[in-house]
């Protein structure tokens, strides 16, 4: 289904459709398959929520996983889908063409599907008194399986009946371990144990992880594979904004610090290797603000959220940087007008990345036809690049 953004007529083309909600896996880390024919996304539907690969090439669709864990839900950044597979912990695994994800009566049976083949098995099992909760990855030469698990009962009892916590109750948090396992031998390592949640980790390199957030503020740290370390890179500021959303691009680190009420927001590129950066300021216009991931480098574009009046749905639109100016006066662009998307948590989100041929930015946006949200493509291919960068790599 192709259509056209009304504000800016750009191309857009709807890859998923139905009365469930698809969306990929996040967007810090890929879900499209090293040779651009596959793209592993979920699909909740109907009080469950499983894995599945769609064929580029030709817009089949196929089940790969058959989840059965009760309790798939992602506290507290997402809604409840049901049973299945744990949402939005799931991980391609790029270089071997596997799909990790969490399965099992309670979550903790770790398995891995062949995006070919769709053949299934047991990666390990996650002691029963341990949880999954954040997002995961693998380093980029698809050795090591990188995740988070927590304590299962003290991380269940820090939400109310909402399921909702507070920082208070994060701050209590303790043992939190960001852990490995190496594919090929089996090898399990513990990298660093923290007294608070982490919500997402994604690598940098073969050896390099990035990880988020320290209990009481928002931030990006770095740490490795090796493991007994981490270190601070971008956290709270002096005039109280925070980094929120950040991805590993060839160029450093691209991310935004939104500003207290969401003024004074700024965006950047960070070199974890030298703690160089530079900062330049978001239009007030964008609100709450989204980093989007250009693997490569080359963009920088962002979603905001500028309007929750329609209750639980969101309006969204997308902003591209034409090019930096050191004097201050930024060239931006539009890519879409405001859009509508439908429910709450993590789903409703666009999450915008590039596809691997540097073509078209892949994002979840909403169909009124069903008011469920979707996987769309929006055409990039007269992007030139954001020129005014400096390298800091």
């Amino acid at each position: 289904r192709t259509t056209s953004d009304k504000a800016t007529g750009r191309r857009i083309v709807q890859l998923t459709q139905g009365e469930g909600f698809c969306y990929p896996l996040y967007y810090f880390i890929p879900s499209v398959t090293k040779e651009g024919r596959y793209l592993i996304h979920h699909r909740a539907e109907a009080g469950e929520v499983q894995l599945h690969r769609l064929d580029l090439s030709n817009g089949e669709s196929v089940q790969i996983t058959d989840g059965t864990c009760e309790d798939t839900h992602w506290r507290q950044w997402c809604v409840n889908s049901g049973s299945g597979v744990l949402d939005h912990r799931s991980v391609l695994n790029v270089s071997r063409g596997e799909v990790i994800y969490f399965d099992g009566p309670i979550g903790n049976e770790v398995r891995t599907v062949d995006v070919e083949t769709l053949n299934d098995r047991l990666l390990f099992t996650l002691p029963d008194d341990r949880i999954a909760i954040g997002q995961n990855c693998t380093t980029t030469d698809g050795d090591w399986f990188v995740y988070i698990h927590a304590d299962r009962e003290l991380y269940l009892s820090m939400f109310d009946e909402n399921r909702r916590t507070s920082m208070v109750k994060r701050s209590l948090a303790k043992g939190t371990q960001l852990a490995a396992y190496h594919i090929a031998s089996g090898e399990h390592r513990s990298l660093l144990s923290i007294n608070s949640p982490i919500h997402h980790v994604l690598a940098i390199d073969e050896t390099r992880l990035l990880f988020c957030h320290p209990a009481t503020e928002n931030g990006m740290l770095l740490a490795d594979i090796n493991g007994g370390w981490y270190t601070h890179l971008r956290t709270q500021d002096v005039q109280g904004g925070t980094v929120c959303h950040f991805v590993s691009t060839k160029r450093g680190v691209a991310y935004e610090v939104l500003g207290p009420d969401l003024a004074g927001s700024v965006a950047g590129l960070y070199d974890p290797s030298s703690h160089d950066r530079f900062e330049f300021p978001l239009p007030t216009r964008l609100g709450y603000t989204h980093t989007g991931c250009d693997p490569e480098g080359k963009h920088l574009f962002f979603e905001s959220m500028t309007d929750w009046s329609n209750g639980p749905d969101c309006v969204h639109d997308m902003h591209y940087l034409l090019r930096h100016h050191e004097r201050g006066d930024d060239e931006w662009l539009a890519l879409t007008g405001n859009r509508r998307t439908y429910g709450v948590g993590q789903k409703s989100h666009f999450h915008p990345r590039f596809t691997p041929d540097g073509q078209w930015i892949i994002y979840t946006d909403g169909d009124q036809r069903t008011e469920s949200n979707h996987i769309h493509l929006l055409d990039a291919t007269d992007l030139p690049g954001t020129a005014g960068l400096r390298d800091l790599v």
